[in-house]
């Protein structure tokens, strides 16, 4: 940390400045060293961007100075010294002042497991087990790099998703927009047709042109009824309990519902992979790995698959007798099990499952693009059937 001081020197003139240390005691010590009597120490608190104070921190940030911090630890920094570090850096005020707290802790004589889990600083249940162990090993650094790097696979997954339904919502949503201005603005000037002749209409006809008039004229009520559904949309959505029923609804689709399960068993596996080579206890490392699973029947089968574990059944067994997984997944934990090497096997399979992840999403949106425009192709022709039908039946045009 740095502080500033005021001093007076051997001379008896008075001194100010700055210097960096420990706590303030080292810095009092410091000045004495120098020749120098302490008049005041202050902590001097780096500047934050205020702008950063009103929101969390994200998910990216977290990730960045979870990096940060396990690239000091395996360059040979102490422990105190990189919290220390990440106290006093630029990141999110959120990051910097948990890591303050750490720091204080790991000063204190705390274990730096029991420091992190009393600053809450927002990382997966599985990091603070990593620490743990890490902790119990001696390879605090290397249980870091492996709990950053299945934080990593995390985001990554959840990015992958995103980013496959950017161009299929942009693609909805212009077609909304496109349906939108003909149906309010174009459809409505066909309006006189229908008070002149509208018994002459068919009823297709009537139906689009009187809704357009009537969107028309009402577009403002409209508009603040269609807010005012997105903003409840998003105050639903946002809760745990729908998040979990949707994530359970598109699982059972064709295609799509296939991808989600093996992005959630991708995660597992991988999970349970960086807990495994840090020498989390299996039964532990099962309970921990299966809470990182979003889709419940998925989660509910991985937990039965740890009660099995406990009671004496192997994991592959286990897993089988569950249908956690699929045929290949059962060998390849079948194999780490009978030479030892689980948690490659795991990490193995995570892979697979991800690989063949991105190859269900690319054919999900292959379906997803056609026929999104298809729906729009068939309501925008729908709209312009009526509009002729209304023009011809006014001027008895033969069809």
């Amino acid at each position: 940390m740095n502080y500033r001081y005021q001093a007076i020197d051997k001379d008896g003139q008075q001194v100010s400045g700055m210097l960096e240390a420990a706590s303030e005691r080292e810095a009092g010590r410091i000045l004495l060293r120098q020749g120098l009597t302490a008049l005041s120490l202050v902590e001097d608190a780096p500047r934050r961007q205020g702008a950063r104070f009103g929101r969390s921190a994200s998910r990216r940030e977290l990730q960045l100075v979870l990096q940060e911090f396990a690239t000091l630890l395996e360059s040979g920094v102490s422990l105190v010294t990189a919290v220390t570090s990440l106290a006093r850096s630029s990141h999110h005020p959120q990051l910097t002042a948990a890591f303050g707290e750490i720091a204080k802790a790991v000063r204190r004589g705390d274990s730096f497991s029991q420091a992190l889990r009393e600053a809450k600083l927002p990382v997966p249940g599985y990091f603070h087990q990593l620490v743990e162990a890490g902790e119990a090993t001696g390879k605090l650094a290397e249980a870091l790099r492996g709990g950053v790097e299945q934080y990593e696979y995390d985001q990554q997954v959840r990015s992958e998703m995103r980013s496959a339904l950017v161009y299929p919502s942009v693609l909805v949503l212009s077609g909304i927009a496109a349906i939108a201005i003909i149906f309010m603005w174009v459809v409505p000037r066909f309006g006189n047709l229908l008070a002149q002749s509208g018994d002459r209409m068919p009823d297709l006809a009537r139906w689009v042109i009187g809704g357009g008039v009537w969107l028309n004229q009402n577009a403002m009520l409209v508009l603040l009824a269609l807010a005012g559904l997105i903003a409840l949309a998003v105050a639903v959505l946002r809760q745990p309990t729908v998040q979990a029923r949707l994530g359970e609804w598109a699982a059972s689709l064709p295609l799509v519902g296939q991808w989600l399960i093996e992005a959630e068993v991708g995660r597992w596996a991988g999970t349970l992979s960086t807990l495994l080579s840090n020498r989390v206890e299996l039964i532990r490392a099962l309970d921990l790995s299966a809470g990182a699973v979003r889709l419940g029947f998925i989660r509910s089968r991985l937990q039965q698959v740890g009660k099995s574990v406990k009671g004496g059944a192997t994991l592959s067994s286990a897993l089988r007798e569950h249908r956690a997984l699929n045929p290949t997944g059962y060998d390849l934990v079948a194999v780490g099990e009978a030479s030892g090497e689980l948690p490659k096997l795991l990490r193995a399979l995570a892979n697979l499952y991800q690989a063949s992840g991105r190859d269900r999403m690319k054919r999900a949106l292959q379906l997803i693009e056609p026929l999104a425009i298809i729906v729009i192709g068939v309501v925008i022709g729908t709209i312009v059937t009526a509009v002729i039908l209304a023009i011809t039946s006014v001027h008895d045009v033969p069809l």
